[in-house]
């Protein structure tokens, strides 16, 4: 089976998905970064907001990976696929950890959207459009 066009349709559409996904993880940052007040800043409250801010941070590589990914999803890239599965795997492990020690109301969409993500991901549409090019007297059964 030769992949169509909706399947590359279907691939650009994950492509600007993982674009708002970086986008969104730049929004939360910054919104927590704000809400901080650094200069009555003590770290023995329970409401430690800097600590957060500074766990946060884990979420960089998994940011450059989504974008990296998303370009390559864009630009039709066999290895974006796995940089986004890996991006995904990496920002849901974040904020399944970050929810065991501070339980952020940020990390529910986070998570939610990373598992759309891996299953979106492993859609046939995309699968199809990531496969190895063949000739035209192979198939493909699956």
């Amino acid at each position: 089976m030769e992949p169509d066009r909706t399947s590359y349709r279907t691939v650009r559409v994950i492509g600007v998905l993982l674009i708002l996904e970086v986008i969104g993880l730049l929004a939360i940052g910054v919104f927590e970064f704000s809400q901080v007040h650094w200069r009555g800043l003590d770290l023995q409250s329970p409401q430690h907001q800097a600590v957060e801010v500074g766990v946060f941070a884990l979420f960089i590589p998994s940011g450059v990976l989504t974008l990296l990914a998303a370009l390559g999803f864009l630009l039709l890239r066999r290895r974006g696929w796995l940089l986004a599965a890996i991006a995904q795997g990496l920002s849901l492990a974040v904020s399944l950890w970050l929810y065991t020690l501070f339980q952020p109301g940020y990390v529910y969409p986070i998570m939610a959207y990373c598992i759309l993500m891996i299953l979106y991901l492993n859609s046939r549409d995309v699968r199809v459009a990531f496969l190895p090019r063949r000739g035209s007297g192979a198939s493909y059964e699956g």
